[in-house]
């Protein structure tokens, strides 16, 4: 098992990214759809948009979308996706967004836990949103890690480094950069395929992830 540097890890899985075996993803993308909130006429952004799955499905339901991403790989393979839909696509890391004009909403997918510096990472998130804005967050639960930083498998093959976020450190992020919490939404996984019984029941039972439905104040 080799570990990667997490920029290298996204340019080697993003043609693969897709893939119906990312679990996580796709039970990330069901507890989203539970949330209600209307795009049409909006003006969004989509940071670490990675190939472009929630810009591509905002820009088809009528959003004016800008997707952001550290990996040319990655923004490479959603450009082939967005074709024709008008989406913005934008190499940039995550701490200086070259953009200055606020959004109607700003989504972050599973991004967070690849980013040490959370407050820092908020607060740019919170530059960008609107008073008034939406901003949804996804991330994977990491609140019960015993280490700041785990080597997590993403990848066959391949493991990175990802940062122990909890929910207190959530919650002081939001307060600093002015962000109500509207709900909080469990991530749990289905059709889990986990060696042990021990692993599979936690893998179901607990929460994989979290979204955080917020607004700015």
């Amino acid at each position: 098992m080799q570990n990667l540097e997490v920029h290298e890890l996204y340019q080697r899985w993003a043609e693969m990214y897709d893939e119906p075996t990312n679990l996580l993803v796709r039970a990330e993308e069901k507890t989203l759809r539970q949330i209600e909130f209307d795009v049409a006429g909006k003006k969004i952004l989509d940071v670490g948009c990675g190939t472009g799955r929630h810009a591509i499905r905002m820009a088809e339901a009528g959003a004016e979308v800008t997707g952001v991403d550290f990996s040319l790989k990655m923004l490479e393979v959603a450009r082939k996706k967005a074709a024709g839909l008008g989406v913005k696509f934008m190499h940039s890391d995550l701490n200086a967004i070259p953009l200055d004009e606020p959004f109607d909403m700003v989504v972050c997918s599973l991004v967070l836990n690849h980013v040490e510096d959370l407050r820092s990472a908020m607060k740019e998130i919170a530059r960008l949103t609107k008073v008034g804005g939406r901003v949804l967050i996804s991330d994977m639960r990491s609140d019960h890690w015993r280490t700041k930083t785990k080597e997590i498998k993403l990848l066959e093959n391949f493991t990175t480094f990802a940062f122990r976020h909890t929910q207190a450190h959530y919650r002081a992020a939001f307060n600093e950069t002015g962000l109500k919490l509207n709900q909080r939404k469990k991530i749990y996984l289905e059709d889990v395929v986990a060696p042990g019984f021990k692993q599979r029941f936690l893998l179901k039972y607990f929460a994989a992830g979290y979204v955080f439905d917020l607004t700015k104040s």
